[in-house]
């Protein structure tokens, strides 16, 4: 049995333009996550800084909070995703150098900066000798953290593959020790945040992280989903609870890096950020 509605959930839209930004923001989003043009399929890329140069002009200005991502690649045709060369690693240093010397971006304000770096480590199950496991990589971590300060930063669904496992809330206890504000997690693999299975860990994440970091259900949200999730994690106040979604338009049976104003504007209402028309 869903809880009862306790509160207007927050709502955070990965965007791939400006334009998608600022319509999600006139919409009623409560903030929006960054990406490059062209990025969605990969899961969401860096983005140009001329495209945040767009969101500060006048006469139309971004004023909610920006999260901007930081990942130079798509997953790898072989080996897990999120596992960085010293290159790569540098080319997310100077990312984030280079965003902070725009001064376009405001950690008052609440901007932050997104990313994600694991490592495969071996497995200490005694039924599985010899197999390997993700884990947070906490050097790259530390130093990624140290480099954005003093924005805050958001550990994204790298994270994926560690919450379905039993060690989920171990290690958004260390992310929180390493000093992310934010987790983004659809709650486990292959599956939508908005899953009961999902929605479940995810609920857990939240009662036992409450305090220690913001836990942000994202992945697979939609307007026809998130109603039982919402009444689920509604309990929990702002600094513990937020939802993301991209929700971006499907032609053809594929989908593109556009937003989709209708879609968002049904899971605003669902989520009370919009009255009903």
């Amino acid at each position: 049995m869903s809880r009862p509605r306790a509160r207007k959930m927050p709502l955070e839209v990965a965007v791939f333009s400006a334009e998608s930004a600022l319509t999600a923001q006139t919409l009623g989003a409560s903030r929006v996550e960054l990406n490059a043009a062209g990025s969605y399929g990969v899961g969401g890329l860096t983005p140009a800084i001329e495209e945040l140069a767009n969101l500060r002009a006048e006469p139309r200005r971004l004023t909610i909070p920006v999260h901007v991502m930081i990942r130079p690649r798509g997953a790898p045709a072989e080996g897990p995703d999120f596992v960085y060369s010293a290159r790569e690693l540098a080319d997310m240093f100077t990312a984030i150098s280079r965003f902070k010397a725009s001064e376009l971006m405001n950690p008052l304000a609440g901007d932050r900066f997104v990313f994600g770096a694991v490592r495969e480590v071996d497995d200490d199950d005694d039924d599985a000798p010899g197999d390997k496991r993700i884990d947070i990589d906490d050097a790259l971590c530390t130093a990624l953290i140290e480099i954005a300060t003093p924005f805050g930063c958001v550990f994204h669904r790298a994270f994926d593959p560690i919450a379905a496992s039993a060690r989920c809330i171990d290690a958004a206890e260390r992310l929180a020790e390493l000093g992310f504000q934010g987790l983004l997690t659809a709650g486990g693999l292959n599956s939508s945040c908005c899953s009961q299975e999902n929605a479940d860990r995810i609920d857990c994440m939240c009662r036992r992280m409450a305090g220690k970091i913001q836990i942000i259900a994202g992945g697979g949200l939609r307007r026809h989903n998130v109603a039982k999730a919402a009444a689920q994690l509604a309990v929990y106040d702002d600094n513990t609870a937020w939802f993301h979604t991209a929700a971006v338009k499907t032609i053809n049976g594929a989908p593109t890096d556009v937003l989709d104003a209708d879609e968002l504007v049904d899971i605003l209402t669902v989520l009370g950020q919009v009255q009903p028309a």
